[in-house]
């Protein structure tokens, strides 16, 4: 099983790094173009720059989910010497165990965030675009995030190593 569950969380953070790739090659692409529709003909393309942005929040908000599953992820270090160092791996299970809770308070939070936001049909101000579809991103984030840490509870053999001082 944790075989299993390593692989579907690889799968998926590879996944993840596409489409966050894609998004800032789209954010290049749109904000070059506009740039060269004002030097080529006097005039940018309407709605680049706020696609540019709708891209780059995408990316951002994708990158959470991609420092969980790389052990970039922020921790209180001096909590470490508060405790024998015969407790780390229980305390580190513990604090996934929590970490998870509250990426999956934020991603129900997120769930009920982005239901309002279909239901009062938002739109974007430069582009007529409803929001839902890319506020969607945001239960995903939280929600993929607590599965990871939810896995790293059960499974610390998959929990990746720390990055510290990068």
């Amino acid at each position: 099983m944790q075989s299993f569950v390593h692989r579907g969380l690889t799968w998926l953070f590879r996944v993840e790094v596409v489409i966050a790739c894609t998004a800032f090659v789209l954010v290049a692409v749109a904000l070059f173009a506009d740039v060269m529709g004002r030097e080529l003909f006097g005039n940018g393309i309407f709605g680049a720059q706020r696609f540019a942005v709708y891209c780059t929040a995408i990316a951002g908000l994708l990158g959470f989910t991609i420092v969980v599953h790389s052990g970039g992820h922020l921790r209180v270090g001096a909590v470490d010497r508060m405790f024998p160092e015969s407790w780390h791996p229980i305390m580190t299970r513990i604090g996934d165990l929590i970490s998870a809770l509250i990426c999956l308070g934020l991603g129900l939070y997120a769930i009920e965030f982005v239901q309002n936001s279909y239901k009062l049909g938002e739109k974007g101000m430069a582009i007529q675009i409803k929001l839902w579809p890319i506020q969607t991103v945001i239960p995903y984030l939280f929600l993929a995030s607590a599965l990871r840490y939810l896995a790293f509870a059960v499974f610390p053999a998959i929990r990746p190593e720390e990055k510290e001082g990068e």
